[in-house]
């Protein structure tokens, strides 16, 4: 029995821990499959420009990881130069909003404009990561919402490119105030941004090609210490929850992820149009017209905290003492 173990330990340790993912706005190996992938075309505009530089959006894949005690997130598609949003909430703690509050007031107020927006039944918002751009620095927020009663003093963090400032490839860290927040993070949040994608889905509102979409490797990219969502640990399931709008945070598009349901024509899949704020495309100021739990589906995609191989070793290690020692007292 002593013999097994400790082959096992040494195996254990003998194995190469899965190396983290290089947070550059580029998919790494390190991340697997997709865990989400776009099922319709975007109503935002196919990006053709290989250097980036144009308005269009879409969210092709969605991709996540966990090493070294810290989240991975990886969005592939394309973010227009126009303050267009990659907006994602995260659900990585107890409690949270089922339902947005349009109390927490950051991003020069227009976080307001997600109030009444309803999530999926299970899926309760913690944290608010977002990237935009408008041709020069690509720029994150990070905000915990505290469960939708915050205000003027949201803790959260800003950051801009530092590497790549003004072009379609981008990366930088966030660890500073943002607008109408106060600093919280312990360690930088991470971020990449490769905009030169010109595959994956093409526009319009019908049904995507799963296999191009999969295939898009460039897009945005975030890494942020489990400690400062949460520290979820093991066991636990971090939900994600993906969607590109505009800059004002009150007009939707169809691109989500996990991606929105297919509208059924004599049993084709013909495709869905922009949410907009109300949930069929119309403007209204806000978000509180979209309900994503009446729609067919779960529009998020998750990952369970699970050890990573150095912990299992030292278990391992701690295992064979415990039976070292019993050996030894017997």
């Amino acid at each position: 029995m002593r013999r097994l173990l400790c082959l096992a330990i040494v195996c254990s340790m003998a194995a190469p821990a899965s190396a983290a993912p290089t947070v550059d706005g580029t998919r790494d190996a390190a991340y697997g499959s997709a865990l989400a992938v776009q099922t319709l075309q975007t109503q935002f505009g196919d990006n053709m420009d290989p250097n980036g530089f144009s308005n269009e959006g879409e969210l092709d894949a969605g991709y996540a990881t966990i090493s070294g005690g810290r989240l991975y997130v990886m969005l592939t598609g394309n973010v227009g130069a126009n303050f267009n949003k990659a907006t994602v909430f995260i659900d990585s703690k107890p409690g949270g909003e089922n339902v947005l509050s349009n109390l927490p007031n950051y991003d020069g107020g227009v976080s307001q404009n997600f109030g009444g927006l309803t999530f999926d039944a299970g899926f309760e918002a913690d944290y608010h990561v977002f990237g935009r751009w408008g041709g020069g620095a690509f720029e994150v927020d990070i905000v915990d919402r505290a469960g939708g009663t915050c205000t003027n003093n949201c803790a959260g963090d800003f950051g801009a490119a530092t590497v790549g400032s003004g072009t379609g490839i981008q990366s930088g860290s966030a660890f500073g105030n943002g607008n109408g927040t106060t600093s919280y993070l312990s360690s930088p949040l991470e971020f990449g941004f490769n905009n030169t994608n010109v595959l994956g889905v093409t526009g319009g509102t019908a049904a995507s090609d799963p296999v191009a979409a999969a295939a898009v490797a460039t897009g945005f990219e975030f890494s942020v210490a489990l400690s400062d969502i949460g520290s979820p640990v093991f066991g636990d399931l971090i939900k994600i929850h993906a969607v590109y709008g505009n800059g004002d945070n009150n007009f939707h598009s169809n691109q989500v992820l996990a991606g929105l349901p297919q509208d059924l024509m004599n049993g084709v899949a013909t495709g869905t149009g922009n949410l907009g704020g109300d949930g069929n495309g119309g403007f209204t100021g806000n978000l509180s017209g979209i309900n994503f739990a009446n729609l067919a589906g779960d529009q998020f995609f998750s990952i369970r905290v699970v050890p990573e191989p150095t912990s299992m070793a030292l278990v391992g290690l701690a295992m064979f003492g415990l039976v070292l020692g019993r050996g030894r007292r017997s």
